[in-house]
């Protein structure tokens, strides 16, 4: 029917009409994997309207003219040109080698695109490749090599033919936007690419750094995205204190992946570094510990990897600073935590710290009951003491052992309460500290031990004995033994030989005690004179014989001079000076520890030495030596001596 035709002609007009009508729509539209026919049709509508989307090849059909041109250096067409350019940094074959990595090859490819220049739309889209390929190259971070020189090269060359590339674009009438924005954000080939965005990621605003990322077709693990970060965490470094510990978080945040964003490793080490130098640089810089926590996990133990340290963070008051703060951790943790009753132990808890800055290393003996504690605590606690855990054998699986470095000495302490204090001169020490197992007796050694009870006033005999130990005992007694690795067994303790590498301990420094009564030093004792902390004491030596015949004579009108070998009574030697030197006193206090007797000394501020035993009958064999000290009886408190000159 005639009158049909109009409407079909119609029909067919309306169709063409909301077809170029949707133009907009198909160009704005997201691809959803569009069949190819679809994909072609809208890659032709783009560069009908002046913009050139993002040509990137196939993979597999960038690999085979890489491999082509490798074999020829020359290329087929200009579409193999511009698929070479797209592949300049891509890896290729089984071996993933690149063409940026051969310098002939790259060369050649940078000469082919030159001959471009009088062609600008061919040029254009052969820049277009090699600016894909510097925003993908993949940096040695670690240890740049020659083709991260060349991808600077390529840097250079991309920044310099971007303005002659604006201009004949602009002339031609044809500028695609992705040109557009990198004119705007030429800041991306220079030496700086990324400050520009800091200030507005520490701000929490990723908007234009989006922005510029899809408009120039970056990917998302880009070198670009990692600069940007790097930038915001050195912007965040360089505010104020306040402002610095207010977004320090945030960064740990991001180094630890908390973030939608993520820092390759080398990065995230650089991102700590960054952030513990500058807290080190605060005023008022408390243990945080979360710096703390990121910097051991990241960086590492700053006392067993100190060549780590001083290679990712070369600040030295901040490795001491985390140093600090993780012995301090360890300590409380080990007084605290291990506690075997699980009430901390506060005295030793606080005697220690006190100690902490004098302490080189350490080492965590752990019973069955903390090795095998799956609770978050405890997991944390082992993962803090990784490097310097290791098992302890012993029947009560409550206990554990804390072996501590001071200068030229081994201190052990343990957490069940009633353990006595070893301290051994390093070298004497007869166990391995790199054995992983350990058992008691390992520990508890009876040859060159000094032992410590923790009774009455112990801080201050603790602080005597260290003290005078470390002014004592050779330097050359420092040195860790090193075992033949031939047992993990308690036979296999005797099989050593000194280290061909000696370890050195510091030089003791007195720790600052706020105990006024503690801060009683002896002079320094000759090393010749050591002999080990087992020696026998040497009690004072009696009076000469003709002194001696002379006091018995008048005391008994005797006149035999080889029998008057008599203790002297305490009225006899009233007449003599009685202060104690400082041999004596290390004499009296091994009697006092021997016999469990409970001593106070007061000289320090004009008191007297007292040893508490309010009964003379309690203790005959201590009371007849301090008589020989010339000590004073109390009825009800004890024996006591005052200096006097």
């Amino acid at each position: 029917m005639p009158h049909l035709q109009p409407l079909n002609a119609l029909d067919h007009l309306r169709d063409r009409l909301r077809s170029e009508l949707d133009v907009h729509r198909a160009v704005h539209a997201i691809e959803w994997g569009n069949p190819r026919v679809m994909t072609e049709t809208l890659k032709r509508i783009r560069h009908d309207l002046g913009g050139e989307g993002n040509d990137q090849p196939a993979a597999d059909q960038l690999q085979a003219a890489l491999l082509r041109f490798a074999r020829s250096r020359q290329v087929a067409s200009f579409t193999e040109l511009k698929y070479v350019c797209y592949g300049s940094t891509v890896p290729v074959g089984h071996d993933l080698w690149r063409m940026i990595d051969r310098r002939p090859l790259f060369e050649a490819m940078l000469e082919l695109v030159n001959q471009r220049t009088q062609q600008p739309k061919q040029f254009r889209r052969c820049y277009q490749g090699l600016l894909s390929g510097y925003f993908g190259f993949e940096r040695n971070l670690e240890k740049p090599g020659e083709a991260d020189e060349r991808w600077i090269g390529l840097r250079n060359y991309l920044a310099d033919q971007l303005a002659p590339l604006q201009s004949t674009s602009s002339k031609r009438g044809t500028v695609p936007e992705w040109l557009n924005t990198l004119s705007e954000h030429r800041n991306l080939l220079t030496s700086d690419p990324c400050s520009r965005y800091a200030d507005a990621l520490a701000r929490d605003d990723y908007t234009e750094l989006r922005r510029v990322c899809t408009g120039l077709g970056i990917s998302s693990n880009s070198w670009v995205w990692e600069e940007a970060l790097m930038a915001y965490v050195k912007r965040v470094c360089q505010c104020d204190d306040a402002e610095f510990k207010k977004r320090m978080r945030s960064v740990l945040d991001l180094v630890h992946g908390k973030t939608s964003l993520t820092l390759p490793p080398i990065l995230a080490v650089r991102a700590v570094a960054l952030v513990v130098a500058r807290y080190a640089q605060c005023t008022d810089h408390p243990e945080h510990p979360a710096l703390r926590d990121t910097c051991v996990e990241w960086i590492g133990n700053p006392w067993l990897k100190r060549t780590a340290w001083d290679a990712a963070v070369n600040h030295e008051p901040a490795r001491l600073m985390v140093n600090s703060w993780l012995k301090q951790r360890l300590i409380k943790d080990f007084f605290g935590l291990l506690a075997a009753d699980g009430a901390a132990d506060f005295r030793r808890l606080e005697y220690w710290l006190k100690w902490e800055p004098q302490i080189s290393d350490m080492w965590f003996v752990l019973g069955s009951d903390a090795q095998g504690n799956r609770t978050p605590e405890f997991l944390d606690l082992r993962k803090r003491m990784s490097g310097r855990d290791r098992k302890l054998v012993d029947s009560n699986h409550l206990n554990n052992a804390f072996v501590m470095r001071i200068g030229q000495l081994l201190v052990i302490e343990f957490g069940v309460t009633g353990n006595a204090c070893y301290v051994f001169a390093t070298s004497d020490f007869q166990t391995s500290l790199d054995n992983a197992v350990l058992n008691l007796h390992q520990l508890k050694q009876k040859a060159y031990a000094k032992r410590l009870s923790h009774t009455a006033q112990w801080e201050f005999k603790f602080d005597y004995e260290l003290k005078k130990l470390l002014q004592s005992v050779p330097m050359s007694k420092g040195e860790l033994k090193e075992f033949n690795p031939i047992s993990n067994t308690p036979d296999a303790v005797g099989h050593w030989r000194a280290q061909s590498t000696p370890v050195t301990a510091p030089k003791p420094v007195a720790p600052v005690t706020s105990h006024q009564r503690n801060s009683l030093l002896p002079p320094a004792v000759k090393t010749a004179d050591y002999t080990g902390f087992d020696s026998k004491p040497a009690w004072p030596t009696p009076p000469p014989r003709a002194q001696q015949a002379g006091i018995r004579a008048s005391a008994n009108g005797a006149q035999n001079t080889d029998s008057a070998r008599q203790k002297p009574s305490v009225t006899q030697l009233a007449g003599q000076k009685k202060r104690l030197t400082d041999v004596e006193f290390s004499q009296l206090q091994g009697l006092f520890m021997k016999h469990g007797v409970e001593w106070e000394d007061n000289r320090h501020k004009g008191g007297a030495l007292w040893a508490l035993i309010p009964d003379k009958n309690q203790k005959p064999s201590v009371a007849m030596v301090l008589e020989l000290f010339r000590f004073r009886f109390t009825e009800g408190k004890g024996y006591w001596l005052k200096d006097e000159d």
